[in-house]
This record gives structure tokens, C-alpha cells and sequence, in this order.
């Protein structure tokens, strides 16, 4: 669907050149979510850009469906690919349902009158992304989420073989943003589409994404599967710090720390796994010749030296015995 081959990508500022990818060769197929991931200003927006033709390209060519897209013309590059970009849209007398609507407008004849079956795609969009509620609002009185999403749905309206998106969940809260990469992915499926989005949600995109395409900093960008990239060792590399580092076995990034205390945790389940997640919270290494050890059963049992000192009801009761077993 999209073939891109030894591409520059950078931008021009007078008579400077800045160069922040090269060589790039990478593919979108059908039915394919594609999630960009990185730090700041590593060239994720610009690739997006260069390929929606907002930049041009540095060198190199993108194809989409074996065109190269500098040949094509504006009304059949906008029935190729959709983009939402980051920035806001002021509109201040159009209602959520005409910028929708704009979306169909590539389709349109001369009048740029659209049809029922233009309508009809329009509400089914609407329904999909879950915004028949404000349909009829004013855009500009929406809040920052319900304006990304509004702006999303005028881009499956366009019915485009291929979708860019750039932080198309900056403003939404997590079950909305898990929802809509969801919603994308299913989409992709469904129609075939190639959808390639840029986030800071790694672990989503780790969870959602078909192809990790991931721009480490001063360094070349790399591709492939999410489950790959995490068994290379690439995620932790590109993202750990001082502060946080990625654990491959929970598929989380975690506070990275030199343990002030140690516990042997017993049991299985998911109280387990919840009481790890606090005791690494509190900077305490989970190891099996600890002093102290918890026992997860109905209650938590706390252990010192093999002696039993307490069963407690919750978490928060265990972290205060350990503090004072310490």
C-alpha cells in the first residue's frame, strides 16, 4: 500500500538543511496499525508530515499503490491518505457534524454538495467513534479530547486506503485512547486500511501495534514487530534512564532503583502481582533469602525471620509492617 524508499527526511530553515532521518525503507500494508514511538523531536511528526506532503522530502520517493506521490493531484492524493495533525483547528461557526463532514468533500462535485450516501457515512463514523451525542454542538465549544476525536472521524469519513495520525490520543483519558487504537486496529482489518499513528503511550502501542516503527535519538529509526523489538532489547535501550526501565517479563516500564529493603513474596494470582507492583512503588527488591516474606493467601500473611508477626486485610497494612520490621 505504502513503499517508501531511501527517504530523507529534515526540514529547511533559510539557506540550512537539517537532516534528522536518512535511508529510510519501510513498507505499510493493508490491514496493518502501524504505531511511531520515540523521544521528543526525533522525527516522528516529520516523517508523518513528509509523507502526508505538509514537508517536502529530502531525497528518496514515496509510492502509495505504486504512485509516487509527488505525481499525484491534490483531489486524488486527499482520496488516498488522511491526517490529523496536533494542531488545533479553529472553526468558530461550524458544528461537530460539518467538520465531520468535511471529510466527504474530496467526493463531492463542483458544488461540494454531498449526497445521502455521503450523510449515511458520515452518522455510521459518527456512531463508530462514539459522538452522535455532540453531533450538533458548536466544534469550538468542545473540549481539547472531544475536538481530536472529531477531527479523527472526518478522516475515516474520507474513506482513505491510508491514515496518518499524529498523538491522536494527546488528549484523551486511558480507557478512550485504549478504545480508539482499538477502534483504528479493527478498522485497518476490516477495510484493508493502513493506519500509521505517532504516540507516547509505548506500552499501548506495544499492546495495539502490528509494526513498532521506533526513532531512537541520534540514531537510525527501527522497525518491526512490538514482541521483537522488546525480546532485542531495543525498547529498554531507547527508553530507560536513571528513573525507569522497562521489564520485559510484565511488559511494563517500572521505577528503576537500588533496593532500600529486600521481601520474599509467596503465593499466585493476582494479589501477587499487585503487592510486586507496590513493593517495587516502595523500592523494595522482591528476592527469595530476604528476612521478610509475605504470604499471599485470603489475607496477607507477613513473615519475619520465619516467625508470623501479622495477617493484614491489604496492601497498604503490609508496606506499614515492613517499614517497621525494617
Amino acid at each position: 500500500m505504502l513503499q517508501i524508499n531511501d527517504l530523507h527526511i529534515g526540514y529547511k530553515m533559510k539557506s540550512q538543511t537539517y537532516l534528522i532521518q536518512e535511508n529510510l525503507n519501510i513498507n505499510v500494508k493493508g490491514g496493518e496499525l502501524i504505531c511511531l514511538i520515540g523521544p521528543n523531536g526525533v522525527g516522528k511528526s516529520t516523517l508523518l508530515k513528509t509523507i502526508g506532503r505538509i514537508l517536502p522530502d529530502l531525497g528518496g520517493d514515496i509510492l502509495i499503490s505504486n504512485q509516487n506521490l509527488k505525481s499525484l493531484s491534490q483531489n486524488y492524493f486527499s482520496r488516498q491518505i488522511g491526517i490529523v495533525l496536533t494542531d488545533h483547528v479553529d472553526v468558530p461557526l461550524m458544528k461537530a457534524v460539518d467538520i465531520i463532514a468535511m471529510g466527504r468533500f474530496p467526493y463531492t462535485g463542483f458544488w461540494g454538495k454531498l449526497k445521502n450516501e455521503d450523510w449515511d457515512i458520515v452518522y455510521d463514523v459518527a456512531t463508530k467513534v462514539g459522538l452522535t451525542y455532540l453531533l450538533s454542538r458548536p466544534f469550538a465549544e468542545l473540549s481539547d479530547g472531544e475536538k481530536q476525536k472529531v477531527m479523527i472521524a472526518k478522516v475515516l469519513a474520507q474513506r482513505t486506503p491510508l491514515m496518518l495520525l499524529d498523538e491522536p490520543t494527546a488528549f484523551l483519558d486511558f480507557p478512550t485512547k485504549s478504545s480508539l487504537l482499538i477502534l483504528l486496529r479493527k478498522l485497518a482489518r476490516e477495510q484493508n486500511m493502513g493506519v500509521v499513528l505517532s504516540t507516547h503511550d509505548i506500552e499501548l502501542a506495544l499492546k495495539t501495534a502490528d509494526q513498532i516503527w521506533m526513532f531512537p535519538e541520534h540514531k537510525r529509526m527501527i522497525s518491526g514487530a512490538p514482541e521483537d523489538l522488546v525480546l532485542q532489547g531495543a525498547i529498554n535501550e531507547v527508553f530507560q534512564n536513571e528513573v525507569i526501565s522497562f521489564n520485559r517479563e510484565t511488559g511494563h516500564f517500572e521505577k528503576a532503583f537500588v533496593p532500600k529493603k529486600t521481601a520474599y513474596v509467596k503465593g499466585k494470582g493476582e494479589k501477587v502481582f499487585w503487592l510486586k507492583k507496590a513493593l517495587t512503588r516502595n523500592e523494595i527488591l522482591f528476592q527469595e533469602n530476604a528476612d521478610c516474606m509475605i504470604v499471599c493467601k485470603e489475607k496477607f500473611e507477613v513473615y519475619q525471620k520465619q516467625s508470623l508477626v501479622a495477617k493484614v486485610d491489604c496492601i497498604e497494612e503490609v508496606l506499614e509492617l515492613i517499614t517497621e520490621a525494617y
